[in-house]
């Protein structure tokens, strides 16, 4: 699989756009997590910061048009990849196009005041229940820029992101599409927030991936969005790569509901598989862009993966930034890895404390810099259910054979 990567764009809470991402993870912009005080009121006395969107981005949220979060993060990613490519919307409209989009939060987006008001008597209509029902966020961005085309939307919780980009791979692969938008996109609110705290494993101090001191996630929010072409469509668009997809793994350990299986099992498999497609070793890889939670079990089982299939191979852990972007995780990294193969250059983990001996694996570090000097890259989910996914990226320079 050799995939054209012909634009990307991405919302976080570090930066409105992928170059103010980019300021953030090699520049030294710092990007704190906040308390949510009042997005996020619940019941809780004690509050669990997140890595909330930018106000510029939140301050253009349609909401006289019904539109959520979720959508809005997706479309303002899409419209940079399509920037990056030097596309319009009408571009893609004479190629068969799909969108496949990993999310989790949409399907509540609509739903809590619906659901307040039911209790109490005063809800007139059911059009937040019908609209869980019958729309889904890749049909929304389809009708948004007015295309035709498939549709999937990827709900393997925190995998989802990383699966949707290796399901629209798949598509062109196997000749269902010439061109797809492919990513994530998920959004913060009581559900995630609660939640995470419900399983004891939210952290009241920014999230500190495969440190000793580790206590758990700090949540966050935004979209990856990559723009998939066949060789064929980007010569026809005359789209130069801005990167390649090369390999994609997708197993599902089925260990535990929401724990990861402590020996990796589920993502050595998908590890595996995703270098076996793409047809390169750890040796050939620059670094590897780990799932990175900050919980006890998920960095373990991941640095048991790491040392056996990925030894001497660099790592870096993301999240520390962008905080936990639940289902569009996986496409958020997918672009800054793109982005650090572009630049050469490796993040490095935020607010880390000190080595953990048991894990034998430390990310990158402030004072430890690593050049990222090969051109692929692998980059890692784990999802809740024991689903785990990764992906095979390479830069520009790859010949793309």
């Amino acid at each position: 699989m050799n995939l054209v990567v012909g634009g990307y764009g991405s919302v976080s809470a570090a930066g409105a756009n992928t170059a103010e991402l980019g300021e953030a993870l090699f520049g030294g912009r710092p990007v704190r997590p906040s308390l949510p005080v009042t997005r996020m009121n619940s019941v809780y006395a004690e509050k669990y910061p997140i890595f909330q969107a930018p106000d510029s981005v939140l301050a253009q949220l349609r909401a006289a048009d019904d539109e959520s979060l979720s959508l809005l993060y997706a479309r303002l990613a899409v419209d940079e990849a399509l920037t990056m490519a030097s596309l319009s919307a009408a571009d893609l409209r004479g190629l068969r196009l799909g969108v496949c989009l990993g999310s989790s939060t949409e399907a509540s987006a609509f739903s809590f005041d619906f659901y307040r008001q039911a209790r109490t008597g005063e809800a007139t209509s059911n059009a937040p229940f019908r609209r869980f029902v019958t729309e889904s966020i890749s049909d929304q961005v389809l009708a948004h820029y007015n295309w035709r085309g498939i549709s999937q939307t990827v709900t393997t919780a925190c995998a989802a992101g990383t699966d949707a980009v290796g399901v629209g791979a798949e598509w062109i692969a196997n000749g269902f599409c010439d061109a797809v938008i492919a990513g994530g996109t998920d959004h913060l609110d009581l559900v995630p927030y609660t939640g995470f705290i419900r399983l004891m494993i939210a952290d009241p101090r920014p999230c500190r991936p495969f440190s000793k001191d580790r206590r758990g996630v700090t949540l966050g929010e935004g979209a990856g969005i990559l723009l998939l072409l066949s060789p064929s469509a980007a010569e026809q668009l005359g789209t130069p790569p801005r990167g390649y997809v090369l390999g994609y793994g997708n197993a599902c350990d089925g260990y535990h509901a929401t724990a990861p299986e402590p020996g990796g099992r589920g993502l050595r498999k998908a590890v595996a598989a995703a270098l076996s497609q793409a047809g390169v070793n750890a040796s050939d890889l620059a670094f590897v862009n780990a799932h990175g939670t900050g919980t006890a079990d998920n960095d373990a089982a991941e640095a048991a993966v790491c040392r056996e299939l990925l030894a001497g191979v660099p790592v870096c852990a993301t999240k520390s930034y962008t905080g936990h972007a639940l289902a569009a995780a996986g496409a958020l990294e997918a672009v800054i890895s793109l982005l650090a193969l572009e630049r050469g250059e490796i993040p490095k983990v935020n607010f880390f404390g000190e080595p953990d001996e048991w894990l034998m694996v430390t990310p990158a570090l402030e004072n430890q810099p690593v050049a990222a000097d090969k051109t692929a890259a692998l980059s890692n989910s784990l999802g809740l259910g024991g689903c785990n996914a990764a992906l095979v990226l390479a830069g520009k320079e790859h010949d793309g054979r």
